[in-house]
């Protein structure tokens, strides 16, 4: 296709050379000057098409233009000489202005439209490149998530194990409720991590699960709650697509960072609600609390979550931590659209 239009452009070009020639009574035929325009450009052009990729696998780019565009100039005079005159050799002697200025504008046009093509065929090979690019940043994108999620997997996990091993002794009621919650949370927390997105609501099935583990292990030192509690959810936060096991970690973090190294534990509270064009989810805990100057506070948890949040939305999302008065910490996350 591109190829046909550029013998029509050539075509369109020439006839306008011998309308142009003709209204300044350069030539004697207007008849004559477009055929000999015509098969100068078609000719030229046509030896560019056919035998260019020939060529200039042998001869660089420039004296492969030249070669051609001369060969086809001396086809386009034969072939307008036996046009115009009956005889092929006729344009090859002779004193003929229209010839002089035909082959002119001729060539010019063809060089004009061949570096048109050249640069529409760099254009293609830079969107070509993009896309390339695209997908190999997509890819790499993928990589970089499966890395952080199976990152989470195995921290969760093996915490979580060492809590029921430690109830074995102690409690053996309890850790038998502990390994019936345990049963069901890694089930549904393990179909969940190989799934690109999750709703809020499966998110929040297994923060209630992991919380219910940890407040068997710390007895009356763990109290938590939902704000709004699940069953008052609207359709819309329970329905909203989230990475797995992404507020998990964060509530995993307020355990062992917050209320776990305090004497008198504390209290866990998830609150979530919808935003301009987005979602906020905070998690506030009453415990130690640590400095939200430094950058993560050491929690491969809090690292992961923005690894990920960075990965996958970028500026649209962000994490921030602030003392939550008059004792713990509060994290917000909030998200700006849904997850692609």
């Amino acid at each position: 296709m591109n190829k046909l239009a550029g013998f029509a452009y050539t075509a369109l070009f020439c006839l306008g050379i011998a309308v142009l020639l003709s209204l300044l009574d350069v030539t004697e035929a207007f008849s004559e000057t477009l055929i000999i325009s015509l098969s100068i450009g078609w000719t030229i052009r046509a030896s560019l098409v056919v035998f260019g990729p020939i060529v200039g696998s042998r001869l660089p780019a420039y004296v492969t233009t030249v070669v051609l565009t001369a060969a086809g100039l001396a086809l386009g005079l034969g072939l307008a000489g036996l046009l115009n005159e009956g005889e092929l050799l006729a344009y090859f002697s002779g004193n003929y202005a229209s010839v002089i200025l035909g082959v002119f504008f001729a060539i010019v046009g063809v060089s004009v439209f061949q570096a048109h093509s050249r640069l529409a065929s760099a254009k293609a090979a830079l969107v070509e490149a993009d896309v390339v690019r695209e997908k190999q940043e997509k890819a790499l994108l993928s990589a970089e998530l499966k890395l952080l999620q199976a990152q989470i997997e195995p921290h969760f996990l093996f915490n979580t194990l060492s809590n029921v091993v430690g109830l074995i002794h102690v409690d053996p009621v309890a850790a038998e409720k502990t390994l019936l919650n345990l049963t069901m949370l890694l089930r549904s927390s393990l179909n969940r991590t190989r799934q690109a997105s999750v709703t809020l609501g499966e998110e929040m099935a297994i923060v209630r699960a992991y919380l219910e583990i940890q407040t068997i292990r710390m007895f009356d030192r763990l109290e938590f709650r939902f704000e709004p509690p699940e069953g008052e959810m609207t359709e819309t936060l329970l329905n909203w697509p989230l990475p797995p096991l992404l507020v998990q970690p964060l509530v995993e973090n307020a355990i062992k960072h917050g209320i776990d190294p305090s004497e008198t534990g504390g209290s866990v509270i998830i609150k979530t609600k919808a935003i301009d064009n987005g979602i906020q989810i905070e998690i506030i805990d009453t415990g130690m609390g640590i400095d939200p100057n430094k950058s993560d506070a050491g929690s491969t948890g809090l690292k992961n979550v923005r690894g990920r949040l960075q990965a996958l939305y970028g500026t649209q999302a962000s994490l921030t931590l602030e003392d939550n008065e008059p004792s713990g910490l509060k994290v917000t996350l909030k998200i700006l659209g849904d997850l692609e």
